[in-house]
């Protein structure tokens, strides 16, 4: 079987790989360990539920220390974490990982993380034939992760997170996998300072006048994707428009809430085979949204419930996280559009911040 190469999953990478010339002022390495429980993200497949072993190790960028940040306690840390899974008793083998990361403090001792990146299988069914295989087809697929950190003193964490791994419908069968993981991680070394050039990082928000300012975004995204139903062949359009509006807690860290009008074109197949005169509406959601600066680079990510929909989406949360090169008043980046933990197709977005 040749393999298919999901090219544009290359792209988000290439966008963690832009953001090491930005500045920061604690920088660190870590080494986990951690187990997991690995359930497919179909029903119908938990025969296929397994456990898993992992390492991983991340450099982590802590931007903290400035004087403005003596204010606000909300100062996020950066990083880009590889990992290795043992899965020995997997149809499609064990993952390599490679995910950039936001990590965000809730308090002293508690923080979040979101992780945006990729990862491979080495018995994924390209490589293997294997059709027995439905839950990991393609040699590349996303990886996201989302979880908890729970600090033991300065150098010494705990966390709970969850992990979900799929092609974003480019290539099928794309069942996908999710690992619920609790790990343990210690920082190496005490680290090594640099110095912050709060120009550089501040340069996309040069005229908000204070951190509490606030801002309108407009976003057009598009993209393609397989059909689900394995009798429908062929890519179909994709495409979103987002409205949201956030302000400004601090230089790089921004909440507010979104309104996506979007379209799925591989819903509207399934069901014109039941009703030939089936229009697909535009689907109409809301969520809450955080967005992360780390130089010209952000990372936004957003959860929420989808109020308009067909029958093909079955429940109504809605989640989207993204990576996107800022300039100016514009950006450009890839994101995935999700349903309750599914990827809907992968968006393309061009972007314009209005102040």
């Amino acid at each position: 079987m040749k393999a298919h190469f999901p090219h544009s999953l290359v792209f988000l990478a290439l966008l963690a790989l832009l953001a090491f010339p930005a500045s920061a002022q604690y920088n660190h390495w870590e080494v986990g360990l951690n187990g997991s429980y690995a359930a497919p993200n179909n029903f119908e497949m938990m025969g296929y539920a397994c456990g898993a072993a992992s390492v991983d190790v991340t450099w982590v960028s802590r931007q903290t220390g400035n004087e403005y940040w003596r204010l606000y306690k909300h100062y996020p840390s950066f990083g880009l974490r590889a990992s290795f899974a043992y899965i020995p008793e997997a149809i499609y083998g064990h993952r390599f990982g490679l995910v950039g990361l936001v990590r965000a403090p809730l308090g002293k001792w508690v923080g979040y993380s979101i992780g945006l990146g990729l990862s491979t299988y080495t018995k994924a069914q390209c490589f293997t034939g294997d059709e027995e295989n439905l839950l990991i087809s393609s040699p590349v697929s996303c990886l996201i992760d989302v979880g908890f950190n729970f600090r033991i003193g300065d150098d010494v964490m705990l966390n709970a997170s969850l992990l979900h791994s799929s092609n974003g419908m480019l290539y099928r069968p794309n069942k996908g996998v999710n690992f619920l993981q609790l790990g343990i991680a210690a920082k190496i070394g005490n680290g090594y300072e640099k110095s912050l050039d709060w120009e550089h990082s501040r340069s996309l928000i040069d005229s908000v006048p204070s951190f509490h300012s606030s801002e309108w975004n407009v976003a057009l995204s598009g993209g393609t994707a397989m059909s689900r139903d394995s009798q429908i062949d062929g890519y179909f359009p994709c495409y979103d428009l987002s409205i949201y509006y956030q302000s400004y807690v601090n230089p790089v860290f921004a909440f507010g809430g979104a309104i996506d009008l979007w379209y799925n074109g591989t819903h509207w197949e399934p069901i014109r085979r039941d009703e030939s005169n089936y229009r697909l509406p535009l689907y109409l959601s809301g969520m809450g949204m955080m967005e992360f600066f780390w130089g010209p680079l952000s990372l936004k990510a957003g959860l929420g419930l989808v109020v308009v929909a067909s029958n093909q989406v079955t429940i109504p949360m809605y989640e989207r996280v993204g990576v996107y090169y800022n300039f100016g008043r514009n950006y450009v980046g890839v994101a995935l559009n999700a349903t309750a933990g599914r990827i809907e197709f992968i968006e393309w977005t061009y972007g314009r911040r209005f102040f």
